[in-house]
């Protein structure tokens, strides 16, 4: 199929629908009260595959100044995030440390600079490139940031007065980028000869194994593979020397990728054999994804209705990105789910963008005497079940969304 459709990676119109979503409101659109319009603009939201570099991608883009320039998503308010950030800062140092000299280390995306504060006390010498609002808090507090768009531009700056870095950092951006071409070229520009630059990304293999189609939103444009990431960095004369996992956002790949001449052998064979044995990067290998998707809404809705039904009082928690598009998909209301809980008090007092269900303290989510927590964050699973269940004393049980919807304890 082809239209005005062009791949962020390879500018090809051609291209095979894997999932429609229809016409949602944009994820962070959180309003102030049920007369506030800004979640009322409904964008297309549809995942698609590019036919010629395999590439999964949103079909239709949004402005990414409406999506980034202030955004709500706290890096800090996660202690999964906190541990995470204590454990790659530690595993960075011990790979790329050098106590005589600071290695210099660029963070792209770096957010309120939380990770950014750990790779400082680790040792390095560090620079955040951020488009956001958290970019000024974090150069505020000490965490040296620049707020804009990474890309070549910026990097010809950073270059009027820095050395090249021997270390770089992009923690789930390349997903974000509407200008991926222009990201990549301005990494492969700016990482030094024999430099690494370190990527941790959500797996699209868990996308399709774990059906997490709630991560399909407006400000994840890509959703990568090993053989879609090799495919861009080949262009770019940019090899992956190493492929690792971790937990984070229901299963992330790590990848350290450095120049093609770099002494460093690549190392994706394995991986990219794997992709190919389950046709991960194929038409074929998604046949089967929008009808399980459509299923799992159906199920997900009969089973919120039964509780209420049955006289139940059901409320969710997390009010994360991902969750908006479930709840909005789905079309689950405030009559089903009565409040969403959530730690950041930036989200607190708003309404969920398009389905406006209040989004609480939670202690105030507690107060409410709930007999159910849906589970919007899925991937804190373990952290929302202990912190409802041992700060907070809830008694009753929980729902898992995904990959189909489950009762747990």
């Amino acid at each position: 199929m082809a239209d005005s459709f062009k791949c962020l990676a390879c500018n090809s119109n051609k291209y095979h629908m894997v999932l429609d979503m229809g016409e949602v409101p944009l994820a962070n659109a959180f309003v102030q009260n049920s007369e506030d319009t800004a979640d009322q603009n409904r964008e297309p939201l549809s995942l698609v595959m590019c036919l010629e570099c395999d590439l999964l991608q949103i079909k239709d883009e949004v402005d990414r100044t409406k999506l980034f320039s202030n955004y709500l998503w706290m890096t800090s308010t996660s202690s999964g995030a906190k541990t995470h950030a204590e454990n790659l800062s530690e595993h960075l140092w011990k790979r790329f440390g050098n106590n005589e000299k600071k290695p210099f280390l660029v963070e792209v995306a770096s957010n309120d600079g939380f990770f950014l504060e750990h790779y400082r006390d680790a040792g390095f010498d560090i620079l955040g490139v951020d488009p956001s609002n958290f970019a000024e808090e974090a150069n505020a507090r000490g965490l040296p940031s620049i707020r804009d768009f990474f890309g070549v531009d910026v990097v010809n700056k950073i270059l009027e007065t820095r050395e090249k870095p021997e270390v770089m950092v992009a923690r789930n951006v390349l997903g974000h980028s509407s200008e991926l071409q222009d990201l990549v070229a301005g990494m492969q520009k700016l990482l030094s000869a024999e430099g690494t630059l370190v990527l941790e990304l959500p797996y699209a293999y868990m996308l399709r194994a774990e059906l997490q189609y709630d991560t399909i939103f407006h400000e994840h444009l890509s959703y990568l593979t090993v053989g879609s990431l090799h495919n861009l960095f080949k262009r770019y004369q940019l090899k992956i020397t190493n492929v690792d996992f971790v937990h984070m956002n229901g299963g992330s790949l790590i990848c350290e990728v450095m120049h093609e001449n770099s002494k460093v052998a690549s190392n994706d064979q394995a991986m990219l054999a794997f992709e190919k044995f389950i046709g991960l990067n194929t038409v074929n290998g998604w046949e089967n994804f929008a009808k399980d998707v459509n299923k799992q809404r159906k199920d997900l809705v009969a089973l919120l209705t039964d509780l209420k039904n049955k006289g139940h009082k059901v409320v969710s928690y997390g009010a994360a990105a991902k969750f908006m598009t479930m709840l909005n998909y789905c079309d689950i209301g405030p009559d089903l789910v009565a409040a969403c809980g959530d730690a950041n008090t930036r989200k607190q007092g708003l309404l969920c963008p398009g389905v406006h269900i209040p989004v609480v303290s939670p202690k105030e989510l507690i107060d409410m005497s709930p007999d159910f927590i849906l589970i919007g964050a899925w991937n804190f699973k373990d952290e929302i079940i202990s912190v409802m269940r041992n700060k907070y004393n809830f008694k009753g049980e929980f729902i898992m969304p995904l990959p189909y919807p489950e009762i747990i304890d």
